[in-house]
């Protein structure tokens, strides 16, 4: 069951990258871990301005132009 107090809490104190980066901190599998990510990214902020882990936005589609995956993301992000 939710705690939906706390989860209006956590909701209004973290902002959705936050959020995110915290479920990235928690995965780990095969050679990808997360704390160690996130561990990068905050030691290099000039290099990330933002970050999303989600499919490949660029991966070949029917027409070779490549557009199909960032409409879905950007479909999906809005």
């Amino acid at each position: 069951m939710f705690d939906l107090a706390k989860i209006e809490s956590i909701a209004q104190s973290y902002s959705p990258q936050e959020l995110f980066a915290a479920l990235v901190w928690q995965r780990r599998f095969n050679q990808f871990d997360g704390r160690e990510v996130i561990t990068d990214l905050s030691n290099h902020p000039s290099l990330w301005a933002s970050f999303l882990f989600a499919k490949p936005i660029f991966p070949a589609d029917s027409d070779g132009l490549s557009f199909g995956g960032t409409i879905d993301t950007l479909i999906a992000m809005a």
